[in-house]
């Protein structure tokens, strides 16, 4: 095991793409830290760069506290699982798992013990003599993690390595990742631009956008303690829904105003003080999916657009009934259980808890 640090890393491509700026991020011992954020922000990059497959245009990579950045990538102790499983085709899963070892050039009775030990725990025992076509899409993972693992690296890198399997299939892998993580404890840097992924998967979630880190933390602190917009709208399934607004005052007291909704917030000031520094400024308002409920009070008129029937729940999109309807109005949903009975083009009414109210600046930046 190591500790891995990215400090103020920068990686620009010759065509002028910058796909880091000032990355700063420590892993710590063990842990199981999640790169997550839209295709393009830089997490697969950072991976590279990690493994040494790129190099660095700024700033340092320390593994164990020492400057890897000139070290030839097969002398950074660090195994990588590719998305595309990358297996040889013509080896057996014995050999696949064995090749790295060979390459180490190990004892033949060091190999074979192993590549028995990792089959055990990865449930491949039964296929060693198999050859990768005739294995199924999650056993050929298993059998990429397998190859990455046996080397025992003191880094174990994941490239969004479930994005080609069906939707159960992830789930099951998703768990057996979790699992092997815990008892292993390898450090280890997973890439994923699945949200859900990140949130069951990471002991620590690291949000990036534009190359940018947008925030560090457990899953749940960013979860309910997002440091922007982009953070609270990415995590969730569905993303936290942000909407234009602006605070006024009416009777001299504190409200929002939205699309016609008019939303009285003034008990919010003993816990955010901060609001009123932005009286009659544009602000963005944040709401999750689940706040919503038709039996909360007050509630407020809105237009159903469409509905998604999951089973056990519904995700009603909707629209504010303003006064004046506008083209630029925003289309919000709600996560409602499967009692409820609306329909499309009906008029309804939703209500909420002000205090479940996130509150960020014109720019995205929350509100203390």
């Amino acid at each position: 095991m190591a500790t891995v640090e990215f400090l103020h890393i920068h990686k620009s491509y010759p065509d002028g793409t910058r796909a880091l700026n000032d990355l700063n991020l420590k892993v710590a011992e063990g842990e199981m830290m999640v790169l997550v954020g839209p295709s393009g922000c830089g997490k697969s990059t950072s991976l590279r760069l990690l493994a040494g497959l790129e190099p660095v245009s700024g700033g340092e990579l320390l593994i164990d506290g020492e400057c890897v950045n000139e070290r030839p990538p097969q002398h950074r102790d660090i195994a990588m699982v590719f998305q595309n499983y990358a297996l040889y085709p013509h080896m057996t899963v014995r050999r696949n798992l064995a090749f790295p070892l060979q390459m180490l050039k190990m004892t033949k009775a060091e190999i074979a013990k192993r590549v028995e030990e990792t089959a055990q725990l990865l449930g491949l025992a039964e296929l060693l003599e198999r050859r990768p076509r005739q294995l199924s899409g999650g056993q050929r993972q298993r059998v990429a993690m397998g190859r990455a693992m046996v080397r025992q690296p003191q880094v174990f890198l994941m490239d969004e390595p479930l994005s080609n399997l069906d939707a159960k299939l992830r789930t099951q892998i998703r768990a057996e990742i979790a699992d092997l993580q815990k008892r292993l404890r390898i450090t280890t840097i997973y890439v994923t631009h699945d949200q859900v992924e990140a949130m069951t998967l990471g002991d620590r979630i690291a949000v990036l956008n534009a190359g940018r880190l947008q925030q560090v933390g457990p899953p749940q602190e960013l979860y309910e303690q997002p440091a922007n917009a982009f953070v609270a709208a990415f995590l969730g399934n569905p993303g936290m829904n942000i909407f234009a607004a602006r605070l006024s005052r009416n009777s001299g007291m504190l409200q929002l105003e939205s699309d016609g909704w008019r939303i009285p917030i003034e008990q919010l000031l003993a816990s955010k003080p901060g609001l009123e520094e932005y009286l009659e400024h544009p602000i963005l308002v944040g709401l999750r999916p689940e706040a919503f409920s038709p039996e909360v009070t007050p509630a407020y008129p809105a237009i159903v657009v469409s509905i998604e029937s999951l089973g056990h729940e519904r995700l009603l999109y909707f629209r504010p009934a303003a006064t004046t309807p506008s083209t630029a109005q925003k289309t919000l949903v709600a996560r409602l259980s499967c009692t409820q009975a609306e329909a499309v083009g009906q008029n309804i009414r939703l209500g909420f808890k002000p205090e479940q109210l996130y509150f960020f600046t014109g720019e995205g930046e929350v509100i203390a």
